[in-house]
């Protein structure tokens, strides 16, 4: 058995690179968008993905072409097709989202998460938005989150960096100094 997001990362980070060099990152992120809805929203293209279909290259690209040739931009169909022809198209939900990560880094776009343990308010939430736009830039993506788990307090995500003011990871950062 294999890793489908280590499969997946590759092409992804190839259909990223070559959306970048072709100066077409926005359309192949539509592409991509478009790509997760159909998956998402059809369980017979998902049964169909999973199988492996073994035929010639040539008919995987036919097959490619014949499904999204008349939607899809250049740099998606070589990568379904790739995909066909290696018997991965069960990846495509790994691929999108590594895709969707590597291409937010490829602009400058940060994800920022806020994470509360009961819902903030209106102007905590204002505040809080405010200063991560000034942090990190308009593109800045920011997500609320609420989860009951945390006791009080705050987690906050933005990017790889972690900052975690909950009662949880207090507790949890006290049972680990008292186990050394």
């Amino acid at each position: 058995m294999y890793n489908e997001e280590e499969i997946a990362r590759p092409y992804a980070k190839a259909l990223v690179q070559a959306a970048q060099e072709l100066g077409c990152l926005d359309v192949v992120r539509g592409d991509i968008e478009a790509l997760d809805a159909q998956w998402e929203g059809s369980e017979l293209f998902r049964e169909w993905a999973q199988a492996f279909h073994s035929l010639p290259r040539k008919q995987h690209r036919e097959l490619v072409d014949s499904i999204w040739g008349g939607s899809m931009s250049r740099p998606t169909l070589v990568l379904l097709e790739a995909l066909s022809t290696n018997g991965l198209l069960a990846t495509i939900p790994h691929v999108v989202q590594i895709f969707r990560r590597m291409a937010d880094r490829a602009e400058g776009r940060v994800k920022v998460v806020f994470v509360f343990a009961v819902k903030p308010s209106e102007a905590i939430t204002r505040q809080l938005t405010e200063k991560a736009l000034r942090a990190y830039g308009e593109q800045t993506q920011i997500e609320l989150r609420v989860d009951e788990r945390l006791g009080a307090g705050l987690v906050v995500r933005a990017g790889h960096t972690q900052m975690d003011g909950s009662l949880a990871g207090r507790l949890r950062r006290l049972r680990n100094a008292f186990a050394q």
